[in-house]
Parts: C-alpha cells; structure tokens; sequence
C-alpha cells in the first residue's frame, strides 16, 4: 500500500476512535448537571414530546421525570409542572391558569420555587381559597401558548389568565428536525454544536442578543404579528368564557438599570391594553437588584428562585381586585 494512502487511513481510524472516545468523555467530565446546553437536552428528550399540530409544535409529556439543573421536575396526568388538582374546582376556590414559556415552567428553580407557585402560596398564606394549573412550556411562542390553553387549560375551568410574557415570546414558529439521530442520542454532538452557535455569536457572525431581541420586534416581523394575534385571542377567549385575564411582563435579565428594551415593552403593552386587559411590567421588582445574582447559573440568566420571589410580590397585588371581583359576584377566592 503506498505511503500516503496509509497515512490518510491512519488518520481516518484515529479521527474515527476520537469521536468514539469523546461520547463518553462528555458525559464523564462535561455532564456535571449543569451545564445548559446538556440540560436543556435532557428537558427536550425526557420532558417534552413532538405535537404534530402546527399551531403546537411540541408539548410536555404526561407524567414525566427528570433531573434537570439539578432540580427534580415532573409533570402531572396533563402535563403541567404543578400538583395534580381536579378538572372542577372545589366551591368557592378561584382557580389560575399561568400560561408562559420557560419562566413560567420554572426552568432551572424548583417546583415550589416557580412564580406560579410563589403566586400561589402566597395568596393562600394570605387566606385567599385559591388553586391552580402552570401550562407553561419551554421554548413556547405566544401562538403556541393560545394554543395548548384551548386544547388543554380552558378544560380546567379557571377564573383567572396570568400570561406570563418574555420578550422572546415574539419568536415565529420553531422549526422542528425529527430526523437528526446525534442531536437525540449524543451528548458530545449536542456540546460541539452549542459552543459552535457560540463562538458564531462572539464572532459576530450571527446577531448578538440584544440585536436578535430587538428585531424580533419590527413592524413587519412575522413573529410580531403573530404574537399580537395571538394576545388578540388570548383576550377574545377569556372574553367569551368570562375569564380575567392579565399578562405580567418579564424582563431580560442581562442589564436591569438602564433596562436596554423598555421600548419593546412599550411595545408589548400597548398592543396589550389596547384589547383592554391589564398589562403589568415586573422590571420594578427586580430592577435594582444584581443582574446575575437572579440568574439560574451564571451563564444562564433564566429567573432564579430569588427572581421568581421578587417578582411574584408584583403580581399578587394585581391580582387582589380580580379576587375580590370574584369574591363579590361569584363567592370565589375569598
């Protein structure tokens, strides 16, 4: 066999046994249960399944468990990361809905930790007969939330919407890849193609957060309109079945003061209150504290536990008149 050819065959097998080697090294070194990419991984291969439904895309399993961040998330009979609670609710408790993405599921906090659940225990420490369901799911858009509250929380019967509202909630549809055998299987391969998007992004290659955020928000942006279609049914849907619906505000947490996209809010809010629903901006209650002390880990600015209790102090009082509204005319949630 010529020199050459035996050389290229030489480094072929020692390419080949690399990559063979790097599938276990990964795991061993790499998953040390919080690395994001990883996790994230883990959330979309044990948590959540493929929906088919285009206005879906993808959902949370029933009864599913995992460690994620080194927290323990389950899902109930539905698929909520919340305690099981029955199809009606008792009388005289007030029933929410929390719809959201990420932040509403709670990524990366546990279950008690969770601003629907902080809003929750609070309103019961306070004496109000109060239950409730979080339809949130991670990587949602507005669109996609609409859509699993009518196919399954509007079931649940709540007297009360919270929509809980990021900024990347104004993304289009994501585009799903049900053929990709080492993005499902293979630890190494999913670390290789998050640093790759990485470096992509401190190269300038791709746009840097804050220009990728804002865009999501010009006038012609597909996801936009979407997005305002869909806050246009959230309305008419908690209209038609006499539900209260709010939709808190979420901020990026990476700059707080100055706040980088208070024109995207007012953005947001706008097309908010002009379906007559009542929009409540969070950037309050967390604005004066230290960005990455209220992030999940530091690379991964998700809402912390602390975070979610600072923020879940701006929305219980803009849910005490609803309350009381319900208390008056329907003998809930007093």
């Amino acid at each position: 066999m010529p020199a050459f050819l035996k050389n290229a065959l030489l480094v072929i097998v020692v390419t080949f046994l690399c990559l063979i080697a790097l599938e276990p090294m990964t795991r061993l070194f790499v998953d040390t249960g919080k690395t994001y990419e990883l996790e994230m991984w883990k959330y979309a291969t044990r948590v959540k399944q493929r929906d088919y439904r285009p206005d879906i895309g993808h959902s949370h399993r029933p009864n599913a468990h995992a460690d994620l961040m080194a927290e323990d998330v389950q899902t109930d009979s539905h698929g909520f990361r919340s305690p099981e609670i029955p199809l009606t609710p008792p009388p005289g408790v007030a029933r929410i809905a929390f719809s959201g993405d990420s932040i509403a599921m709670g990524w990366g906090v546990g279950l008690k930790e969770t601003l629907p659940m902080q809003v929750l225990s609070t309103l019961k420490a306070q004496g109000r007969k109060v239950d409730g369901f979080n339809l949130g799911v991670g990587n949602y858009n507005t669109s996609q939330e609409l859509a699993s509250y009518k196919d399954l929380g509007a079931k649940m019967k709540p007297d009360i919407i919270v929509l809980i509202y990021f900024i990347n909630d104004g993304e289009p549809m994501p585009i799903y890849d049900d053929h990709n055998w080492l993005e499902e299987h293979s630890e190494a391969y999913v670390v290789m193609k998050y640093r790759f998007d990485a470096l992509m992004r401190s190269s300038g290659e791709v746009p840097d957060w804050k220009k990728y955020y804002r865009d999501l928000y010009k006038d012609n942006a597909p996801g936009w309109k979407k997005t305002q279609e869909a806050i246009a049914g959230f309305a008419k849907v908690a209209k038609d079945a006499g539900i209260q619906l709010i939709v808190v505000h979420v901020p990026e947490l990476h700059e707080l003061k100055p706040y980088p996209f208070a024109d995207v809010t007012a953005k947001v809010r706008s097309v908010v209150e002009a379906q007559g629903v009542q929009f409540v901006d969070l950037l309050p209650t967390v604005e004066n504290l230290d960005p990455p002390s209220l992030w999940v880990t530091v690379p991964d600015p998700h809402p912390n536990g602390v975070a979610d209790i600072a923020m879940s102090k701006g929305i219980v009082p803009a849910l005490i008149p609803m309350l009381d509204k319900l208390c008056s005319t329907q003998q809930k949630g007093c």
